[in-house]
């Protein structure tokens, strides 16, 4: 008896008729999201609408936090990302039916977590560890509600969009952000906003724009326009806004954002046969990339210019900051462990400021945060990319493209760290992970209905 099919997607089993048209209204409802309640999907969209809102407005809503003296109201963002988190749980714990996933990132950070305590006996660097992968599991639940959003969150992507590259092209034209170089101080931490790299020549001069930094935008604004493009069908608008986005990239002087983004968005232009091959090459290009450049550059010496143009942020970061991250990484680890959650990076601020390595790289990271297990997360990640997948390719394609994009930055900046590309990140593999779980179950049970 043939499969049958719906939207596309062939469906067998033993499943009735009324009980079907339930699974499929329920898959409708949540438009690709791993969320099993409208209600729910439309509590995360919202959420995310804000606070991808406050991320690319960060420096305004910074300075007037800051003009106020209410600077740490800033982490009241946070709670954008955990409280449709904490309420989708509890509503699930409830009807116990809590999602797996739950289940999995509480064994793993606590697993980690515990790690980072033994190693270096610090809580407070644990929580800012789970913090930094908070919103990973938040973009998974949301997966196509980001990646492939319906028309209002389109419209909104749009908008933000709009207002990041304004933003930066204003203050490239030479206007005075009255937040430029102010240092806000949240708990004991000190933050730059838009920070004043003191570059005296226009045409290299960094940009931030409305965001907290140049680093900023080069994170975001690749993945915004990764979703607007593979929603737009007219070549020429494509054209048009891939070059506005790269040469807006181009402004901010993040290299490791232009390299990584600059042919992502070009395969995005071909036609569609290719894209989803082109962008699985591209993942494994630039995963091989992110480990080699740590791992093969030890005691490598090279020539270099000097300017925000030329090789010597690479220089620095194979001279000094790997090697000093290798150091850190080789005294504090635990076996196999590595340092723990936050053994690196953004929590050493915490328990370790004297030591405080950016780390600059994504594998670095996570071989810190997880030791030998980040090889294990990675290949599931992997698995994902090349896993034969039947349904949504409207989808999948954008899923991809956010995955190399993020991973080609990663080879040189810690790109998780960033509380946008970690949600992008997060959506990503939700999307490509819950593709292909609906085609294994679709798989599994034959409908019965008579062909």
């Amino acid at each position: 008896m043939p499969p049958c099919l719906f939207n596309g997607m062939a469906y067998t089993g033993t499943l009735s008729g009324a009980a079907l048209g339930r699974r499929l209204h329920k898959q409708a409802a949540v438009d690709g999201s791993n969320i099993d309640s409208a209600a729910f999907a439309n509590f995360f969209t919202f959420c995310t609408a804000c606070y991808l809102l406050i991320y690319a407005t960060e420096a305004v809503v910074r300075y007037g936090l800051y003009l106020a003296g209410k600077d740490s109201l800033i982490l009241v963002r946070d709670l954008l990302i955990i409280a449709p988190l904490f309420f989708l749980a509890f509503s699930q714990s409830l009807r116990l039916q809590l999602n797996a996933a739950f289940w999995l990132f509480a064994l793993l950070i606590a697993f980690h977590a515990m790690v980072l305590v033994g190693t270096t006996g610090s809580i407070p660097g644990a929580a800012y560890g789970a913090k930094v992968l908070m919103n990973l599991l938040f973009g998974f639940f949301l997966a196509g509600l980001l990646i492939a959003p319906r028309p209002a969150m389109l419209r909104w992507v749009a908008l933000i969009w709009v207002v990041i590259v304004a933003g930066a092209w204003i203050e490239k034209s030479g206007v005075a952000f009255p937040w430029t170089g102010i240092k806000t101080v949240i708990g004991d931490l000190n933050v730059d906003v838009s920070k004043d790299w003191q570059i005296n020549d226009p045409l290299a001069r960094r940009v931030a724009g409305f965001t907290r930094s140049s680093i900023a935008v080069a994170a975001i604004l690749p993945s915004l326009s990764i979703v607007l493009l593979s929603k737009m069908r007219s070549p020429f608008l494509k054209a048009l806004l891939a070059l506005i986005a790269i040469a807006s990239v181009v402004i901010t002087t993040q290299k490791g954002s232009i390299i990584a983004f600059t042919p992502v968005a070009a395969i995005l232009l071909l036609p569609l046969r290719w894209q989803a091959p082109l962008l699985r090459k591209a993942v494994v290009v630039f995963v091989v990339l992110a480990i080699a450049l740590p791992a093969l550059t030890i005691g490598l010496h090279m020539d270099h210019g000097s300017g925000v143009f030329s090789t010597e942020s690479l220089f620095l970061r194979i001279a000094y900051t790997w090697p000093e991250a290798w150091r850190w990484i080789t005294q504090h680890q635990m076996l196999l462990f590595g340092v723990g959650l936050g053994g690196i990076g953004g929590p050493q601020r915490l328990y370790a400021p004297d030591f405080f390595n950016p780390s600059d790289n994504i594998a670095l990271l996570l071989y810190a945060y997880f030791g030998i297990f980040a090889f294990l997360y990675l290949g599931l990640v992997l698995s994902l990319v090349f896993n034969p997948v039947a349904g949504r390719m409207d989808r999948v394609i954008p899923a991809l493209a956010v995955l190399a994009f993020i991973l080609g930055y990663g080879a040189v900046l810690s790109v998780i760290e960033d509380q946008s590309a970690s949600l992008f990140l997060g959506a990503a593999i939700g999307v490509l992970w819950r593709e292909t779980r609906a085609n294994q179950e679709a798989s599994e049970a034959p409908c019965t209905r008579k062909t």
